[in-house]
Parts: C-alpha cells; structure tokens; sequence
C-alpha cells in the first residue's frame, strides 16, 4: 500500500527483522509467480542500470556486466532483497449512468445507462504496475512453504492489507466534477453500480536493492541512497532505479519535467496502465470513449498517495489493522487459475452480449415508437431515414 518510492528505504531497513519474525501464513486462494532469475543476476542488472542512471562507477559496472568474471571494481548493492509483493488481479463488470457526446462541436450531451467491463491490477507498493503482457499469462502456481525460500536467501513475505471491492464505493463518493472522464464523457458518481467482480490474489517474486553513490546535489558532492527495483518473474523484467536529488536539479536546469522513476527494460511504457478496458457499451458510446475511460482510470490509480488513502480509509491507518480486514472468506477472492479465469471471462462475455443485445432492443423501440406517432404520410419516410441510421451503427 505504500509509494514504492518514498518507503523502499525504511522496507529493506527492516527486511531482517520481518524474516526473524513470526512466520506469514497466506491464504490457500494465493498464488505465486515463481523466480525467474538468480540473485547474482539481478544484482548484475541492478548494479549496471544504478550506475548507468546515476554515473557511479560507470565505465567499471558497464566491462564486469558485459564479462562478469572481470576482476574490476564495479558498483555493488549495499543491501539486496528478494520480495513478494502482494497484487490483486481483478476482473469487473460495473453498470453507472453516463452523459456523452461523440464530438465536441455537439450542442448537448445524451443521458444513457453503460456497461463497463475492466481487467485491472492493484499493487500495494506502487504507483507502476507491474503487470506485463508476459506475466498475465504466466503460470501462477499455488503457495506453499518451500516458497519462503530462493537461492539460498529467505524471501521478505509482505502482506495483503487490502482488497479492491470497496473501489465502487471510492467511485460513488466522487463528486460529479471529479467524474468528469473527458470534455465527451461524464459519468453520475450515485449511479455506479458493480455486477461482477472476481479479484485474484498473486505475488508477484522482486528485488530490492540500495546503493551507496557520490552524488552532485545543490552543486556539492555528497554521498547518497539509492534504491532500485527488478521485477524477477520473467528473466528480462524491468529496472526501476529512484531519482536523486541532483538528477532533479539537472532536470530543473532545462525546465523539463521530473521524472519519479527511471524505468528500463521491455514494456516500459506500460508501468503507469493499471487497466483494460474490455468494453464499454451504451447507445451513445464510441471507441474514443473507451480509450478516455481508461486513460482515466490509469490516471486515477497511479495518483499520488491514492492507494494509502483508499487503505487508510478503509482498511485502517496501521498495516496490522489493514491486515485483519481482509476477508479471506469473501467469495469474489478467487485463486488465479486457468479454469477460474476462464470461466469468469465467460461469464463477461455472455453479459457483454446481453447487454449489447438490450441496447439494441432499445434502439429499435424508440424508433419504432417515432414511426407511431408520425402521420402515414409521414410514415414512410421516417421508417426509411431509421433504417438508414441503423445501417450506419
């Protein structure tokens, strides 16, 4: 629940005492993805992608990455440590009245009932995602003891201390400036009613590292922390490593924004996408509406200190407090499985088409209600300038 960059220091500062603590017991619905890289190897990625964002030891880390066996000096983690981070993987299906218009030269915007459908992801640590292409259809399997263990270290088990089905809640509490999706799309915060939502609880396998550097902050050498991140389920995850204080001012220098992370590695533009959209149907909507609707969403889960108010709120303000309210025997918590997953994908997308085909029912009786209460001279003419905008959807 916390940003990963504002807690990862005070997180490996304590590793030890959580691996000397009472042993974390998970769910049986829990599922792992495995390690899929040693731990030399993510210190070698860890150490090159540090150096090469913060200029430590550079020319070094840079020949020992290329010839690990080259006896030279090269940049070196303070601390490493192997983490699961527990993520929730959700499929959703969320009804709201929604006031649209296609394009924004139209005078008015049209008042109808929609039907959203999500995959979403919700990490505790973060404001990235971590889900990739790779990993959502990865094999995940179930947790077990022998689990607590990789490459000869004990690996730091962080708890579930949240769920996501009080999200609608959050959603009908918004005001109605704060449901504006776009200057197209606007939804009624009241109206927002959940149908289905199955939530997967996974860990998903990391390390976390800190470097000891000499960094230029405020035109002064100085020695600095930084901390940096793997992703370890696929053997080519991505690099995360923190910005320092005297990268800011070199990016404050030329009047370019900051960044809160460097991130290297393949789908990297994909760590601010929490979501997919797998639809989104109303009479009135159109694709770029569904394009708004997550671009909104993404920006909504990604804002800063979201996921710790939402946890504050209602989980409780102590990890302790947050853990005891989750529900294990909640029957949305579903294990993520191939049969689980797809059954419930199944379901989506018989309702998907229920709704698609009372949408259309809708249409045609309006239409023929406006048939109705024309004259019959009138008739015919209408009948065919309603079968010419049906040719057209």
């Amino acid at each position: 629940m916390l940003s990963w960059r504002r807690h990862t220091h005070s997180l490996l500062a304590t590793a030890a005492a959580h691996r000397t603590a009472a042993r974390r017991s998970y769910s049986n619905k829990v599922r792992v993805f495995p390690f899929a890289i040693s731990k030399e190897k993510a210190i070698a990625e860890l150490s090159w992608n540090t150096s090469l964002f913060t200029g430590e030891k550079l020319f070094g880390t840079w020949l020992r990455h290329l010839l690990p066996d080259l006896d030279i000096e090269a940049l070196r983690p303070i601390r490493v440590t192997p983490v699961y981070l527990p993520t929730w993987i959700i499929d959703a299906e969320l009804e709201a009245t929604v006031w649209s218009k296609k394009q924004e030269s139209d005078d008015h915007f049209l008042k109808d009932l929609a039907q959203v459908q999500f995959r979403f992801v919700y990490v505790p640590l973060s404001s990235m995602s971590l889900m990739t292409p790779q990993l959502i259809d990865a094999q995940a399997v179930p947790w077990s003891e022998e689990l607590r263990r990789y490459d000869g270290d004990n690996v730091l088990c962080l708890p579930y201390s949240l769920t996501p089905f009080r999200l609608p809640d959050v959603a009908r509490s918004l005001s109605m400036t704060d449901a504006n999706v776009s200057n197209l799309l606007r939804f009624e915060p009241s109206t927002v009613k959940e149908t289905m939502m199955a939530a997967y609880p996974v860990l998903i396998p990391t390390y976390l590292a800190q470097y000891k550097v000499e960094a230029l902050i405020h035109g002064k050498p100085q020695d600095a922390t930084v901390s940096a991140f793997l992703e370890a389920a696929v053997p080519n995850g991505r690099a995360v490593v923190e910005v320092l204080p005297g990268v800011e001012d070199f990016f404050n220098m030329f009047n370019v924004p900051i960044p809160d992370l460097f991130i290297r590695g393949p789908d990297g533009p994909l760590t601010r996408r929490f979501t997919n959209t797998r639809s989104l149907i109303a009479n009135t909507i159109t694709r770029t509406h569904r394009t708004q609707v997550e671009t909104w969403t993404n920006n909504a889960l990604g804002r800063k200190a979201a996921l710790q108010r939402y946890r504050n709120r209602f989980f409780g303000t102590s990890e302790a407090e947050a853990t005891r309210k989750v529900d294990w025997n909640d029957v949305r918590i579903r294990p993520f499985d191939p049969e689980e997953r797809r059954a419930n994908i199944g379901w989506l997308t018989a309702s998907a088409d229920l709704f698609l085909l009372k949408v259309m029912l809708q249409v045609y009786n309006a239409k023929r209600e406006v048939r109705r209460a024309v004259s019959p001279r009138e008739r015919g003419r209408v009948g065919q300038d309603a079968d010419r905008d049906a040719g057209k959807e």
